[in-house]
Parts: structure tokens; C-alpha cells; sequence
């Protein structure tokens, strides 16, 4: 099995440095008024009590074989979006966090792939794919 290090590192760098450019372009996209936060934490390992802010957990790894050459690493993890309970909109925003994550994910180049596979409440699950 690899390490899970350099897919942390680069997780944590593409949601703390790289996220709130995506944040400010879902807001100028959507330019009606609800506008979102960026979040507080200054690491992923922070348990951060201002809000907006955001949880890591590694939820399972797993390995598969596609073939006898090509193997792969799965990371899951859960990522959840604290929001104040008694914003307005809160499904709004937290479906508008999910985007800009989503954008990330999409534009920003990587040797991982990442897929976000539901989202429950404010708990957004992400699968990540580490060719080994």
C-alpha cells in the first residue's frame, strides 16, 4: 500500500488554498444575493470552531487490481460543511460549497481522481483513486 500523505497534502491544499477562488466564482456566477464564506480552518487537521469551516475524516482505503498492471489505491473520505444552524438558504449554500468543491475537482490538475459520491446532510463523501 502507498502512503496516503501525499494525497492528504494535496487534498488539504486544493480545499484551504485553492477553494476560495472557486467560492468567489460560484458567487459571481450566481451574483443573486447569497453570497458564501470562505471557510475558516487553516488546515484540514484543525478542528475549527468559527463557521463558516469544514471537517476531514478518512472513512475507509481499500486496494483493487483493474489488472495485473494497473492497481489502485481507494481513498474514502467525508468532508462536512458547518454552516451556522440558523443561516437562511442553508440548502442553498451548502449545495453552492458543493459546487465550488465539485469545481476544484474539475479543473485543477491532479494524478488522483476524485469523485464526489453523495452528500448527506452537510457531509459531502469523496472517493479518491491513487494509480499505483
Amino acid at each position: 500500500m502507498k502512503s496516503f500523505e501525499p494525497v492528504f497534502k494535496e487534498l488539504e491544499y486544493l480545499l484551504i488554498k485553492k477553494l476560495p477562488e472557486k467560492i468567489e466564482k460560484i458567487n459571481q456566477e450566481h451574483n443573486d444575493g447569497i453570497i458564501l464564506e470562505p471557510f475558516e480552518n487553516k488546515s484540514l487537521e484543525e478542528n475549527c470552531i468559527k463557521m463558516p469551516s469544514l471537517s476531514f475524516k478518512l472513512e475507509e482505503t481499500e486496494y483493487e487490481e483493474k489488472d495485473r498492471i494497473i492497481e489502485n489505491e481507494v481513498y474514502k473520505i467525508s468532508i462536512e460543511i458547518k454552516i451556522h444552524s440558523n443561516t437562511q438558504n442553508k440548502i442553498i449554500i451548502l449545495w453552492r460549497y458543493l459546487e465550488a468543491i465539485q469545481l476544484i475537482f474539475n479543473e485543477e490538475n491532479s494524478v488522483y481522481l476524485y469523485r464526489i459520491e453523495n452528500m448527506q446532510g452537510g457531509k459531502v463523501y469523496i472517493r479518491i483513486e491513487a494509480t499505483v
